[in-house]
C-alpha cells in the first residue's frame, strides 16, 4: 500500500543495480514456470517489477521471479517502478502480499516463512496475528503462529519437499519435535516414497508412537534394513512399495496384533482346505465368530470341499485358530 508521501518513478534499471541477494520479501518456494519465461521472451515485461532504492542499490518489493527469468536471459535492464521515499521493511512486506493476495495460493511451508520474516523485521506478535494471518486465510491464533515459527525452522531440503507435495501443517508439525538426524532421514525417506498427504501423516504417526513407545529416535526407524532395501528397489511400483513399507510400520507399531495375524493366516493354510472354501475372520477382533463359505457349482464340487472340511475339523490347526479368537 502506498502511503500519501510517497512518489512513484517509471525507470528502466540495470540488472546488476538490483540486490537479487536481498530476499526480504521473496516469499514463493516455486521455480519460475516456463509461461513466465516464455511470456516474458516475446512480449517482454507487461507488470513492471516494484523496487526501492537504499544508497546505489534497489531493493525488491515485488517481481523477485521476473528478475531472475531477465538475469537468465541476460537482459540487462528492466522495467521498475520505483518508490521514494522508500518504505519500511514492514510496509514492503504489506505490498508483495497486497500484490500476490487474489493471484498466488501459498503453501503451508511458504505461510510459515511469510511470518517469519515478519516476526523477524520485530513486527509485534498482535500485528501478526491480527493483521497479517487473515491475509494468509489463517485463523488468529497465537499458538497457531507459534507452530508456523517453530516448522520454519526446518532444514531447507525438508522444507522444499514440503512445500512440492504440499503437506499442510497439521501433518508435518510433528518434526518440530525431532532432532536433525531424525528430520534428516524423514527427508530422504519421503523424498523416495513420495505418498500422498495421509499416508504421510498415517507413517508419522506410527514412526513418532513407536520412537516415543520404545525410547529410540525417529531415525532409528528410517535407517531399518528392510526398509531401506524396499526403497532401493527402483524396479517396484509406488504402490506396491508403500504397502510394503506399511506392512513393516504396522508390524512395529502393533507388534502383538501383527503376530496374531500371521498365526490367523498359517492355521488357515494349514488347514488345507480346497481353493474354493474361504474362511473368514475379523482380524480386528471385535468378533470371535469364523465363518466358512463353500462355493461350487457341482455336486462333486461340494463333496469335494465338505471333504477337506471333514478333515481339518479334526485338526490341531483348527484348534489354534478357535483358541486365538477366544483367547487371543
Amino acid at each position: 500500500m502506498i502511503k500519501n508521501n510517497q512518489t512513484c518513478i517509471f525507470k528502466s534499471i540495470l540488472i546488476d543495480k538490483i540486490d537479487v541477494d536481498d530476499q526480504l520479501t521473496s516469499f514463493s518456494f516455486d521455480i519460475p514456470v516456463d509461461s513466465l519465461k516464455k511470456s516474458i521472451e516475446e512480449l517482454g515485461i507487461i507488470h513492471p517489477v516494484t523496487l526501492t532504492q537504499v544508497d546505489n542499490r534497489f531493493r525488491i518489493i515485488c517481481g523477485h521471479k521476473r528478475i531472475q527469468i531477465f538475469s537468465q536471459l541476460k537482459i540487462n535492464k528492466i522495467p521498475a517502478i520505483i518508490l521514494r521515499p522508500a518504505p519500511s521493511e514492514e510496509s514492503m512486506m504489506m505490498l508483495n502480499l497486497s500484490e500476490n493476495q487474489f493471484c498466488h495460493y501459498y503453501s503451508d511451508i511458504e505461510k510459515g516463512a511469510i511470518l517469519s520474516k515478519l516476526y523477524a523485521v520485530k513486527i509485534p506478535e498482535i500485528r501478526i496475528i491480527e493483521k497479517y494471518m487473515p491475509m494468509l486465510d489463517l485463523e488468529k491464533s497465537k499458538k497457531l503462529l507459534s507452530d508456523y515459527l517453530s516448522a520454519n525452522e526446518l532444514t531447507t531440503g525438508l522444507k522444499t519437499l514440503l512445500h512440492e507435495m504440499n503437506v499442510p501443517l497439521r501433518v508435518y508439525s510433528i518434526f518440530s519435535n525431532w532432532d536433525v538426524e531424525s528430520s534428516d532421514a524423514a527427508e530422504i525417506f519421503f523424498s523416495v516414497l513420495r505418498p500422498g498427504v495421509n499416508k504421510w501423516r498415517d507413517l508419522l504417526e506410527w514412526v513418532h508412537e513407536i520412537s516415543i513407545r520404545d525410547g529410540i529416535r525417529p531415525s532409528s526407524i528410517f535407517e531399518l534394513p528392510e526398509l531401506k532395501s524396499i526403497l532401493n528397489q527402483n524396479d517396484l511400483a509406488p504402490n506396491i512399495r508403500y504397502d510394503q513399507i506399511r506392512k513393516i510400520f504396522h508390524s512395529r507399531r502393533y507388534p502383538v496384533l501383527s503376530d496374531l495375524r500371521i498365526r490367523i493366516a498359517r492355521s488357515i493354510d494349514a488347514l488345507k482346505l480346497d481353493d474354493k472354501t474361504r474362511v473368514l475372520v475379523q482380524d480386528s477382533f471385535e468378533s470371535d465368530k469364523i465363518i466358512i463359505e463353500m462355493n461350487f457349482r457341482t455336486k462333486a464340487e461340494f463333496v469335494n470341499q465338505l471333504e477337506k472340511l471333514v478333515r481339518a475339523s479334526d485338526s490341531e490347526a483348527l484348534e489354534e485358530l478357535i483358541c486365538i479368537f477366544k483367547d487371543p
